[in-house]
C-alpha cells in the first residue's frame, strides 16, 4: 500500500472518530447539565461547556457522571475514542508528511 494513502486514510479516519467523539460527548453531556441545573438549590444555569474537560478525562466530575450513568443504564461518554481519533489524525499527518512519493516505473 501506498504510504501517503495511508496516511490520507489515517487523516480521514481520525478526523471522522473525533466528530463522532464530539457529537456523542455534546449529546450526552448536554443532557446530564440540563439535568444539573433542574435540581433544586442548584447555583446558577450549567452548560455543557462547563463540562469541556470530560472531552479528553474522565477525572473527578466526569468519572462520578460516567459511573451513574452506568447505574442507570445509559452507555455513558468514553474519552478514549477522542484518544484514539487524534492519535490516528496526528499518525496521519505525520506518514503524508514524510511519505516519499511512490515510484511508477
Amino acid at each position: 500500500m501506498d504510504l501517503k494513502k495511508l496516511g490520507s486514510l489515517l487523516l480521514i479516519g481520525g478526523g471522522l472518530v473525533l466528530v463522532g467523539a464530539l457529537v456523542w460527548w455534546y449529546s450526552f453531556y448536554a443532557s446530564i447539565m440540563s439535568d444539573v441545573s433542574s435540581v433544586p438549590g442548584a447555583r446558577g444555569q450549567f452548560s455543557v461547556f462547563d463540562a469541556l474537560s470530560c472531552l479528553y478525562t474522565s477525572s473527578d466530575f466526569c468519572g462520578l457522571v460516567s459511573g451513574g450513568a452506568r447505574l442507570l443504564g445509559k452507555t455513558p461518554y468514553e474519552p478514549k475514542v477522542f484518544w484514539v481519533g487524534l492519535a490516528a489524525l496526528v499518525a496521519g499527518g505525520l506518514i503524508r508528511a514524510t511519505a516519499k512519493p511512490s515510484r511508477v516505473n
